[in-house]
């Protein structure tokens, strides 16, 4: 630790200008999706999409247009969603916590339900156009969407910002048509090119009060950008561990052959494609489940070949020891299927493998 912070002072840094915080302020790159969503909203259309990657800037543009829309519109206000509600209690809540069911409320509508909140919004929303900006779009269930559908239809102040990986669009494409019909705008957060992930790096450390790109030299950067892909959580993660490795050994630059030695056992990648370094075993269950998804672990080790483990019950120990490290690295996700748990491709998978 102490060595960590004394390589800080050559740089000026009081702390890591590469800890994984939302920072709107610090966002890079996706001007046009940014102009896009602001004629979106102040145009009053009632429906949008923010579409990407884990790790792409969904929720830092989402904290940014909150920021921009609560700062510097006077007939809008906007309220940020971390996560959404799966359940109708839960939108509920929701609405009664962002816009402050209070006294008064409970006198007029005496029980906040589905009934009566129409009545609520259409009261509360009456002289302020209203944004919700929906994060992790995708972790919804579609009777709550279907509800938002629904109110947003029923009340004219009331405006739909969801953000979320592409599994999103195709989920309300095929099983919600009617909402799917109602997005005007769309924008795609794909990942930044290498003149922004300077940009972001050169960011980050003059908000800290370090001067330019110091300690990363030009060529270091741009191994960065490979290595990263350009998502801009993986390139944070990325300048992460090398300042780490840099203060431990004392190395004042960081230069492309340093990055290089530092990840000497990473795959490096183009931009769009996986960001992890997968071993064999990996990879055959990405090409599993790419063909037949939602398996339990016994059936991925009944379509594989075992014969390496002592017994079966070895090679489903193994494969459970896999998804877990795959599901951290959110290239597979999981649900509860009756008493088992079965195992997909995340949305992410999905995208790099239509798009490779």
């Amino acid at each position: 630790m102490i060595e960590k912070y004394e390589y800080y002072k050559k740089f000026d840094w009081p702390s890591n200008p590469f800890t994984l915080t939302i920072s709107p302020d610090l966002m890079v790159g996706y001007s046009s999706q940014i102009d896009s969503l602001l004629s979106h909203i102040l145009n009053s259309h009632k429906v949008a999409l923010i579409i990407g990657h884990t790790g792409s800037g969904k929720t830092t543009l989402l904290s940014w247009l909150n920021e921009f829309i609560n700062k510097n519109t006077d007939n809008f206000r906007s309220f940020y969603i971390p996560k959404p509600p799966r359940t109708k209690k839960g939108l509920l809540l929701l609405f009664k916590l962002t816009l402050r069911y209070n006294i008064l409320d409970r006198f007029r509508f005496k029980e906040l339900n589905t009934m009566t909140l129409p009545k609520f919004l259409l009261k509360k929303t009456r002289n302020q156009k209203t944004v919700f900006l929906i994060d992790e779009a995708h972790e919804s269930s579609c009777g709550v969407l279907e509800w938002l559908r629904t109110l947003n239809d029923m009340i004219p102040n009331i405006l739909l910002i969801f953000a979320g990986l592409p599994t999103f669009e195709k989920k309300i494409e095929t099983e919600l048509p009617t909402l799917s019909m109602r997005v005007t705008t769309k924008a795609y957060l794909k990942s930044l090119n290498d003149v922004e992930t300077e940009s972001l790096i050169r960011k980050r450390i003059e908000k800290v009060g370090g001067k330019g790109l110091e300690p990363f030299t030009s060529d270091g950067v741009k191994k960065i950008y490979e290595i990263s892909g350009g998502f801009p959580r993986e390139i944070i993660k990325t300048c992460d561990r090398l300042i780490k490795e840099a203060a431990q050994k004392n190395i004042p630059t960081i230069n492309k052959s340093f990055v290089e030695q530092v990840f000497k056992t990473a795959e490096l990648v183009e931009p769009e494609e996986m960001s992890v370094s997968l071993s064999e075993k990996q990879k055959q269950i990405i090409e599993l489940l790419s063909k037949k998804p939602k398996l339990t672990p016994t059936e991925i080790v009944d379509n594989l070949n075992v014969s390496d483990y002592k017994s079966k019950n070895n090679a489903i120990r193994s494969v459970n020891n896999i998804l877990r490290r795959l599901m951290r690295d959110e290239l597979v996700e999981r649900k509860r299927s009756g008493n088992a748990y079965v195992y997909s491709l995340s949305g992410k998978t999905k995208s790099i493998l239509t798009e490779a």
